[in-house]
């Protein structure tokens, strides 16, 4: 399966339809009137044993299949059971159903199938259904028949081999591990423990799988360790030699070698049989004492298998020969790209938490609670490489584990020294992390020495510290220092020790949290434009309830002459519907209203506007009533995107810990003391702020080391502590965090760099003179420049703090800092938590906005003419007594020069060579908005803007990147760009129009009454790349094909209200889904079924259990000929 395919996910479908199944079967089977159903009331059901049968099939479960064919078969020819054994087959049936239930629940808590119920059941069936007995009944045993190549070596996904065959490797070597313990004690309870638990995990797995012959291997071994467990048997000798035997037939096996084929059939049914006695509690007599013998066969085997794989295997006397040679599969070996994904960072967190914990130890060498967790942490990070393949890590920590465990039972005394062999093992084990080929032959040799020490460590011999071999060697810890993390996903830790709250964590793949967070901003988006037609409903209904006031007073005057106007006595109307009421019209005017048409109207526009005035009020009300909602709605999902966000966010304290081992380094390189004080760890910050931060701060903890911390002698004839201190702090200012580093050494020496300044030509002696300490200062940020007197490994070459300078202002942060002369020196950073999300100013220039990021805005002002001065081509604002180049935004954005002219705002902004005012025609207020990426638009590579964002309108908003505005490379651009014609910015609709254009792809329907299979096959089709829509019986699938086109439709047979013979019938019979191919996925494999699906008007036949690569190439197949012909 692709490495997207969520099994876990899917199981969980799987458990709960099947769940909902049984419970239907129970129903029928117990009637709620606590009578006794006839074979009538169950036979339908036949239709759920199918489901149940294909989807059991589908998801690897055989046993359960097979107890799925027997429903099915079962009541299928339920009219053919004798009535007097009705009872009985009553009674079976119960007992199916309780069977499959109580296995699907066990499979719903992580747990396997129990295959082994199904012939027990086939054989009941045969007393009352000998037909249906006979149809599934297995093939008798013969234990002289040799078992079939498919049994031996089945056919496996490769992915699910990928991540099988190390987990099995590992069982297998934790098994011969606990097998030399019971050689010592064969009494060993929590070892005899351990070896059920290995044996259950495995033959689960195994079976999970489809590598049934592990399975039954690994099977008697658990059903024996359960018998000594309960105190039924006890060990013998030769137990422990058949299992060890056991062991190498099954690495064998695993090694999937075809030319092992002949030794494997009749080693495997010689163990099992072997397994089968010892589980039977009766071993042979000559085998009592025929240990010798058989590990005469165990060796034999084993050399077999060691050939077979070809790889040396994970013992823990794996390198005892110093002359084996270190292959390049052992160091750096060929792992599946998943496996990776989820290894690297749970590895790295692992090596930082023995960093930190060894860093401990320097202080506090005796603290039993350091030494448990550094023990804890090699034996897990040694387990999980183990696991996935990396053996190589395996047997490193290894080494230091079994050194730890010895400082844990005082075997051995933990001396500082040990601290700096432990750290050059965690090296190499990230050397072999990054699985260079063009570094091996290094880190071979590194890997070489590491191991020597390390055993020289275990067998208690005195191991000197030396110092870093060379300034490499200490570049080589800032370098592992700022290494940012593979993925930033989160932190595992172990879970032993934890409370329940903290275990409760899981790992998402960072990508998905940001597609998250953009479905929320999306989301967002959407309510804007929602509350913009509020808006504008409500404006319509503002200018209706004027018109009906207008109408009002019309309507009243009009009344007021009208309605009760005296009218003259009428003429009575002569016809069929006229009466005439002797004296009524003896009545004068004031004694008898009379009304004429006139009179009515008048009374009837009188009614009809009260009747507006009224739906005016209750429309009013609800408009207010959704504007409310819709606030609601607001904080709803505003408050859903700060907490995805939040999700992102990681404690800071992680490249804290990083630091501590960096200073350490270099303060021993430089015979410097030096103390990394950190507080603030748990800050928390997006992940991509602190993976980007990182690189920064190695660089200003280097130079607090080698240019701010002075040597012992120096700084205690000043006063101060032979020991310098580094401060590294963290916290939240509002919308944004704070980070400082800071030092007690020497502080800037200002008249340095005033000097070094006018001697490289950046300022003139006068002016320098003349400038004050915050502008002096700012020359350590140019590119070059070092007030180092030579140039060494680590300093003196002037990168760096120009680098530093520009990574924080595209983070839309900036930089300060403090310095007194002799007392030290502080850098404070100004950072966004997140880069997804900001905050911005939004402004007008001409007819198109645009958003500044808040943290780059310094002040917001108006231009006028008394305060703009005009040299040359250039306008500057003069504030107070500072003097800020100010150019009309919309000149920055065209590449083209540009003065003020007249009033306008301006916003003066930080770029990265100081303050620039920024000229616009309109302020339109302030925003949170979400980020997006502008991809790979050429136009946009090389602009000023740093990604885009939508207005509730729905209408495009570039974002700005400030620090863009005045670079070299930015005027380079500009140069080109009047040289060569490049497209100005003002052209880039035209490129989003093009980039978003491209074909449309029609979706495949997939058509089945099963939830899991339309869940399972889809997802194997969406990882494909296929848009995949789904019905649930074939009414739907024919009334969804009648009105949406699809390129392919996947029909199941079997289904309720119409079956899928009858939807291919009718969708051949429609014009518009005529050509549309159609293939059906069924259980039903005989060819009567599949001839009927041709003559109907099938395009292709797939059975069920679906393989994934097969469906894929048949539906690819179908696609395509579809997209030739749309051609």
């Amino acid at each position: 399966m692709s490495a997207d395919f969520d099994r876990d996910q899917l199981l969980d479908i799987f458990v709960a339809e099947a769940g909902d199944d049984m419970a239907r079967f129970w129903q029928a089977l117990h009637p709620e009137d606590h009578g006794t159903p006839g074979p009538a009331d169950v036979a339908d059901l036949h239709t759920v044993g199918h489901k149940l049968k294909g989807a059991a099939l589908l998801y690897g479960f055989p046993g359960l299949g097979q107890l799925g064919a027997l429903l099915e078969e079962t009541l299928e020819r339920v009219g053919e059971i004798p009535p007097a054994k009705w009872p009985l087959a009553l009674e079976v049936l119960r007992e199916i159903v309780v069977s499959f239930r109580t296995q699907v629940a066990v499979i719903g808590r992580g747990g396997s199938e129990d295959a082994s119920v199904v012939e027990g059941f086939v054989r009941r069936c045969a007393e009352f259904l000998p037909a249906v007995a006979d149809s599934l009944a297995p093939e008798p045993a013969d234990s002289s028949a040799a078992p079939s190549d498919d049994y031996l070596i089945p056919v496996i996904d490769g992915e699910v081999l990928s991540y099988f065959s190390p987990e099995a490797e590992e069982y297998l070597h934790t098994i011969q591990t606990l097998l030399r313990r019971l050689e010592r004690d064969m009494a060993d309870a929590d070892t005899i423990h351990q070896l059920y638990r290995v044996a259950h995990t495995l033959k689960g797995s195994a079976y999970t799988v489809g590598c049934e012959v592990v399975g039954d291997i690994a099977y008697p071994i658990e059903t024996c360790m359960t018998a000594v467990r309960e105190g039924t048997t006890s060990m013998a000798p030769n137990w422990i030699a058949t299992i060890r035997h056991a062991v190498d037939v099954m690495r064998t096996l695993m090694a999937r070698d075809a030319q092992q084929l002949s030794k494997l059939r009749q080693d495997v049914p010689c163990i099992l049989a072997m397994l089968r006695e010892l589980q039977e509690g009766e071993p042979r007599a000559e085998e009592v004492g025929s240990a010798a013998a058989i590990q005469d066969r165990v060796s034999s085997t084993m050399s077999v298998a060691q050939e077979a794989v070809g790889l040396p295997l994970p013992v823990p006397a794996l390198m005892g020969d110093q002359d084996e040679e270190l292959t390049e599969a052992y160091l750096v070996p060929s792992l599946d790209a998943d496996v990776i994904s989820y290894f690297a960072p749970e590895a790295q967190e692992y090596l930082e938490s023995l960093e930190t914990d060894l860093l401990r130890m320097d202080k506090d060498a005796a603290n039993p609670d350091t030494i448990h967790q550094l023990f804890r942490t090699a034996h897990t990070l040694k387990g999980s490489a183990y696991t996935v393949g990396f053996q190589s890590i395996g047997d490193l920590t290894h080494h230091i584990e079994d050194f730890m465990g010895a400082v844990r039972e005082e075997r051995l005394e933990f001396r500082p020294g040990h601290t700096d062999v432990l750290l050059r093992a965690i090296d190499v084990i990230r050397s072999l992390m990054r699985r260079d080929l063009s570094l091996l032959t290094r880190t071979r040799q590194r890997f070489v020495t590491a191991l020597q020490e390390l055993k020289q460590l275990c067998g208690g011999g005195a191991t000197e510290t030396p110092m870093p071999e060379s300034a490499q060697a200490v570049a080589e810890a800032v370098a592992q220092a700022g290494t940012p993390e593979s993925d930033g996903v989160g932190s595992v830790k172990s879970s032993e020790g934890k409370t329940g709250e903290e275990r409760e964590v899981i790992r998402v793949n960072r990508d998905r949290l940001e597609r998250l967070l953009n479905l929320v901003g999306e989301l967002v988006i959407d309510r804007g434009r929602l509350e913009q037609r509020l808006r504008t409903l409500d404006q319509l209904a503002m200018q209706v309830l004027a018109n009906k006031n207008r109408l009002t007073d019309a309507v009243r005057t009009f009344e007021d002459k009208h309605t009760f106007s005296f009218q003259p006595s009428p003429v009575p109307p002569e016809g069929p519907m006229s009466i005439d009421v002797p004296g009524v019209n003896d009545f004068g005017s004031l004694e008898f209203d009379r009304y004429d048409d006139f009179n009515i109207l008048a009374r009837r526009i009188s009614e009809v506007t009260a009747d507006i005035s009224e739906s005016m009020a209750q429309l009013s009300g609800s408009i207010h009533r959704a504007q409310d909602d819709m606030g609601s709605l607001q904080q709803l999902t505003l408050s859903m995107r700060d907490e995805i966000a939040r999700a992102r966010m990681v404690p800071i304290g992680t490249p804290f810990t990083r630091f501590r081992r960096a200073a350490r380094e270099m303060a021993r390189a430089t015979g410097k003391e030096v103390n990394l004080i950190t507080s603030g760890e748990h800050t928390e910050i997006d992940t991509g702020v602190v993976e980007r931060l990182v690189d920064p701060l190695v660089h200003l903890v280097r130079n607090a080391v080698y240019h701010g911390i002075e040597p012992a002698a120096a700084r205690v004839a000043q006063g101060k502590p032979a020991a310098g201190t580094i401060y590294l702090h963290a916290a939240h200012r509002g919308n944004s965090v704070l980070i400082e580093v800071e030092d007690d050494g020497a502080g800037l020496d200002l008249v340095k760099i005033k000097a070094k300044a006018v001697k490289l030509g950046l300022v003139r002696q006068d002016v320098a003179d003349t400038l004050p300490e915050s502008e002096l200062i700012k020359f350590i940020f140019l590119p070059g420049f070092t007030t180092a007197d030579a140039v060494g490994g680590q300093a003196g070459r002037g990168v760096g703090m120009d680098v530093v300078k520009r990574v924080i202002e595209t983070m839309n942060g900036h930089i300060e800092v403090e310095s007194v002369y002799g007392q030290g020196t502080k850098f404070t950073m100004h950072l966004p938590l997140t880069l997804l999300i900001a905050t911005a100013l939004l402004v007008r220039v001409g007819s198109e906005r645009y958003a500044i990021p808040l943290p780059s805005v310094r002040e917001v002002t108006m231009s006028v003419s008394s305060s703009v001065q005009q040299m040359g081509d250039r306008s500057v604002l003069q504030i107070g007594d500072e003097a800020i180049e100010v150019y009309p935004l919309a000149s920055l954005i065209r590449r083209e020069a540009g003065i003020i002219d007249g009033v306008s705002p301006v916003v003066i902004v930080r770029t990265s060579t100081g303050v620039l005012g920024c000229a616009v025609d309109e302020l339109l207020g302030r925003q949170e908005i979400v980020i997006k990426s502008l991809g790979g638009l050429k136009p946009y590579e090389r602009s000023v803007f740093g990604g885009a964002t939508i207005d509730p309108e729905g209408r495009v908003i570039l974002v700005l990147d400030v620090s863009r505005l005045t670079t070299r490379e930015y005027h380079d651009v500009l140069a080109q760009s009047h040289m060569h014609g490049v497209p100005s910015i003002q052209e880039p609709p035209a490129a989003l129009e093009s980039a978003q254009r491209g074909a449309t792809q029609l979706p495949l329907l997939l058509i089945d009454d099963s939830l899991s299979i339309r869940k399972f096959v889809g997802r194997m089709l969406e990882s494909a790349g296929y848009m995949v829509e789904t019905a649930v019986d074939g009414e739907e699938g024919c009334r969804k094909a009648m009105v949406q086109p699809y390129q392919l439709i996947i029909t199941d047979l079997e289904m309720p209200k119409l079956n899928g013979y009858e939807v291919i019938q009718a969708l051949r019979a429609r014009p518009q889904t005529h050509s549309i191919p159609i293939l059906v996925m069924t259980t039903r494999a005989g060819e009567k079924h599949r001839q009927m699906a041709v003559s109907v008007g099938a395009s292709g036949y797939i059975a069920k259990p679906v393989e994934e690569r097969a469906l894929i190439q048949e539906v690819r197949k179908w696609t395509s000929r579809e997209a030739g012909v749309e051609k």
